[in-house]
């Protein structure tokens, strides 16, 4: 049974400036509140495109079968793995990630930079493309390299 992804105007918009990107820059990033169907577009994309996803679920189960390992060095993991097999990394849930980091001070801010500089170096490297999904803040190791998709607020 195949499921069909039904998007908003809003959203729609939103997955087609995402796959025109695609076609001519390796990374970009899909920026919106809560709610505002980062997801939902994502997979519309891999519908399209291909690729994996990799959600916030994927990431706490990689962490719980690691035992006591940080969420930062599952979600790494998990990207590296994903760019070696496919072209296109989808990645949902970058914000769980990125507040994980900050909560933990300046020393793990910098962790996760320096951890994402090597992976969108392996990326370019292997010529794979990545999409990342974000609430708010994107860490400067992406923000300088990508373009980004804002999905407007439901409330505009």
């Amino acid at each position: 049974m195949k499921l069909e992804i039904v998007l908003t105007s809003v959203q729609q918009e939103a997955a087609d400036s995402l796959l025109a990107h695609l076609a001519v820059s390796p990374v970009a990033v899909l920026r919106g509140v809560a709610g505002a169907g980062k997801t939902a577009i994502l997979k519309a994309v891999q519908a399209v495109r291909g690729g994996v996803f990799l959600g916030a679920q994927q990431f706490m189960n990689e962490r719980q079968a690691q035992g006591p390992a940080a969420i930062e060095e599952a979600f790494f993991r998990m990207i590296e793995d994903a760019i070696e097999n496919h072209d296109l990394v989808l990645v949902d849930g970058l914000s769980l990630v990125t507040n994980a980091a900050r909560g933990g001070g300046h020393g793990r801010v910098h962790l996760l930079d320096a951890a994402l500089t090597a992976i969108l170096a392996e990326a370019r490297v292997l010529g794979r493309k990545l999409v990342f999904a974000v609430e708010e803040d994107i860490p400067w190791p992406i923000l300088r390299r990508a373009h980004i998709v804002q999905v407007a607020d439901l409330a505009d």
